[in-house]
């Protein structure tokens, strides 16, 4: 009988277990932005899993990748909205 692949998610899971060293050599701060990246992965798992890539590294680096971008343009967006209100309040 063949092995079982495990889910991505349980791949995500055991990727993120070998990056403990390095979450415990950063400081406090930094720790928690580490521990952001990982559930941004977690967020987007669903998506990762259905792009079917060999290296379940390149999923989790596209996950945190998506979800910043993700906030880049919410932030770009908001900023623009801003700029117009105050163009407006000032006109």
């Amino acid at each position: 009988m063949g092995r079982t692949i495990p889910s991505f998610r349980m791949a995500l899971e055991g990727e993120i277990a070998t990056w403990r060293a390095y979450r415990k050599a950063l400081g406090g701060g930094s720790r928690e932005a580490l521990d952001s990246l990982f559930d941004q992965a977690r967020t987007y798992c669903s998506a990762a899993s259905n792009a079917a890539r060999p290296i379940r590294f390149e999923g989790m680096m596209m996950s945190m990748s998506f979800a910043h971008e993700r906030r880049l343009v919410d932030v770009r967006n908001r900023i623009e909205k801003l700029r117009l209100e105050h163009a407006r309040e000032h006109d």
